[in-house]
């Protein structure tokens, strides 16, 4: 199936190529500097081009000045108008979705006058320039991109421009939201963007996996036809790692665990599946009860049901124990395709030989208590956004052009979500086409239930370690925040 796509991508990029070459002669490529504003475009002295001039005179007057549009980032982008051949993306395969995106940019910068360049600011220069040059009222950017940890406060501390008081009523931004939308926080402004697209939708999601072959030794029902049949809890989930925890050689010692996770990740995904949170309104809510019914089945399944790996309380905890399971010795942890990628579970790029023993099959988390299969959030606010700063020049150009780079595939969202665009994120999570195409299927459940929470952006960590190892109970763990994610807030919201 995916060979057959692939074909007819090169088939249909060969198309347009052909297409491009016969009805469009490329102008001769400009040098730029990209570290100032405008630059004098080096084709006045075209009659050709002199003549188009002056028929437009009488509708829309053409500045002779081109608008140079940056966007900081912190690793490297394509397409821009740097970009002189496709193959200048070193990823580039001959997908037809590669050949749209390199044609837009000439698109853009006829359509707008402008040349647009991402800049490569790094992490820590990404969060400096917007602190400082914002601030000072000269961006340094016109476009960044930011993750929410310090996206948000940018946003609610007045240095990103709010579209809605530059954009018409009526822009797509408000209304179909088929191309971008915006992060609501509360607030009743649009300043933190990201794009509409399936691997938006995807990205930074955590649906459950487990180790198939491992529920299948153990005589285990798949756990996703009890979800399907709404039977799948924390009990049951309880029930299925006490059977998975075992010592499988003999020796005395257990050395299969039903659970491994690292402390983020756990938290937040049954914290959502709970239907709880923390700090997703101005009132904090981790001494809620239904939160504390999440820091309750934290501390169980490690201290008293004793169905969790050994936690590591050490710095190096984000990676032990998100990687654990390649081990083969856990039976269900939290799932991302990134991690997936990362340790090339199934050498998704051919190149490295290294694929795991195991099938990973991707489901929903359990379902608390507290939660409901229909409205429990599946991913926390996150991934990619973008903030047009306070004080740029012509926002709605800039936003415009940010609009028009996304909308790459000319509105026809099948192109955009082909299955050969998101080659990626099929590959990396299985070697069998079933299983991939099921496990994208949960990464895109799970991420359309998006919602808004703030817990992890409030300033200061949470010492789950007392919890995990027992030192601190649930309710103590509730008295100790309470105060300081309120206040937190108040200083977000103020």
């Amino acid at each position: 199936m995916k060979v057959f796509k692939k074909l007819l991508s090169l088939l249909l990029v060969c198309s347009l190529i052909l297409a491009v070459t016969a009805c469009n002669k490329s102008d001769s490529e400009k040098e730029v500097d990209t570290d100032v504003k405008t630059v004098v475009d080096d084709k006045e002295d075209d009659k050709e081009d002199d003549k188009k001039d002056d028929e437009k005179k009488d509708t829309a007057p053409v500045s002779s000045e081109k608008r140079i549009i940056n966007i900081g980032t912190w690793w490297e982008q394509y397409y821009d108008s740097s970009h002189s051949a496709l193959e200048d993306d070193p990823t580039y395969s001959g997908t037809l979705a590669a050949q749209l995106k390199f044609d837009n940019v000439k698109a853009i910068e006829e359509k707008y006058n402008v040349e647009f360049y991402w800049q490569n600011l790094t992490y820590e220069g990404t969060k400096e320039s917007i602190n400082t040059s914002i601030l000072a009222g000269s961006p340094d950017c016109d476009i960044y991109l930011v993750e929410l940890s310090f996206g948000i406060p940018a946003a609610l501390n007045g240095l990103a421009t709010d579209l809605k008081t530059v954009l018409p009523a009526d822009s797509d931004l408000f209304t179909d939201q088929s191309v971008a939308t915006y992060l609501d926080l509360g607030d009743g402004k649009a300043h933190l963007l990201k794009r509409v697209e399936a691997a938006s939708t995807i990205e930074a999601t955590y649906p459950l996996a487990f180790n198939l072959q491992m529920l299948q030794d153990n005589n285990l029902e798949d756990p996703r036809e009890l979800y399907k049949k709404g039977e799948w809890t924390w009990d049951k989930f309880i029930e299925y790692c006490k059977v998975l925890t075992q010592d499988t050689d003999g020796d005395g010692s257990i050395d299969q665990y039903g659970y491994c996770g690292y402390q983020n990740e756990t938290f937040e995904q049954f914290l959502m599946s709970n239907g709880a949170s923390i700090a997703s309104t101005t009132t904090e809510e981790i001494s809620s009860a239904p939160t504390g019914e999440v820091l309750q089945m934290i501390s169980d399944i490690y201290n008293v049901h004793k169905i969790c790996y050994p936690y590591d309380s050490t710095d190096s905890a984000s990676d032990s124990m998100r990687f654990q399971y390649r081990e083969g010795n856990i039976g269900f942890w939290p799932g991302a395709a990134w991690v997936a990628a990362q340790n090339s579970d199934y050498d998704y790029t051919g190149e490295n030989g290294v694929t795991l023993e195991f099938d990973t099959c991707y489901m929903p988390w359990p379902i608390g208590p507290s939660g409901n299969a229909n409205t429990n959030g599946g991913k926390v606010s996150a991934g990619e956004y973008y903030l047009i700063p306070a004080g740029v020049e012509d926002p709605e150009l800039v936003f415009n052009v940010l609009n028009d780079m996304w909308n790459w595939y000319d509105g026809d969202a099948s192109i955009r979500d082909d299955e050969e665009t998101l080659y990626w994120w099929y590959a990396v999570t299985g070697k069998d086409e079933t299983i991939q195409n099921e496990n994208f299927d949960v990464m895109y459940d799970v991420g359309s239930k998006e919602v808004f929470e703030l817990w992890n952006n409030l300033g200061f960590d949470y010492d789950f370690n007392s919890l995990i190892d027992g030192t601190v109970t649930p309710a103590q763990f509730q008295e100790t925040y309470k105060q300081q994610v309120q206040d937190a807030l108040d200083a977000y919201f103020k």
